[in-house]
């Protein structure tokens, strides 16, 4: 049975009105008109109002797409077959190439470099592990470092921060400089230090 002819529950169409509501408003289009202005300009035809019933999941009981679908869904740049696979019941955001996290642990932009940063120095480890040099191997720790210090903060992020950040191998200890950095946190006084 091709997708054209399968019958699809009200779930799924609501499940597809959602994403469709909620991805028209992820991209910053307000209305409703705004978007079918949108389809207008790549060539096709449909109104608010059959935007609306999209959103609101109303479905047709003729067991066919209605025509507004696909127009509406590729002007929202939707890869091809995205409609369907939402409406078999994959996860909208997955679909959609979005990131799904839950909310508790979605970073700030800071806390995201912050969380990648392990990546960068088990990176330059893997490199000296393979032969590198390992002096380049901590002048770039040293420069990822400096990087990540160069974000503005607002607090006590400094030095003694991102050592808590940096991996350790097992058996490898902390970096001798992680002791370093703390050390120098703690006597200046100063939470910005570092």
């Amino acid at each position: 049975m091709e997708a054209e002819d399968m019958t699809w529950g009200p779930e799924a169409w609501k499940r597809l009105g959602d994403a469709i509501r909620d991805d028209r408003i992820r991209q910053g289009i307000t209305s409703r008109e705004e978007l079918a202005e949108r389809v207008k300009r790549q060539g096709g035809s449909v109104t608010s109002r059959s935007i609306g019933d999209l959103e609101r999941g109303l479905h047709r009981s003729t067991g066919k797409k209605p025509r507004t679908l696909e127009p509406t869904v590729a002007a929202l740049g939707w890869p091809y077959g995205a409609s369907d696979r939402i409406l078999n019941g994959e996860e909208p955001a997955v679909v959609l190439r979005q990131e799904v996290r839950p909310e508790a642990e979605q970073a700030s932009g800071r806390e995201a470099v912050l969380e990648a940063l392990p990546q960068v120095y088990a990176f330059s480890r893997q490199v000296a592990a393979l032969g590198g040099d390992p002096d380049l191997r901590d002048q770039f720790d040293d420069l990822a470092h400096r990087l990540v210090r160069s974000i503005p903060v607002g607090g006590p992020q400094g030095r003694f921060g991102l050592a808590a950040y940096r991996p350790h191998a097992p058996g490898e200890g902390p970096a001798d400089d992680d002791a370093e950095r703390i050390r120098e946190f703690f006597e200046s006084g100063d939470p910005s230090a570092g």
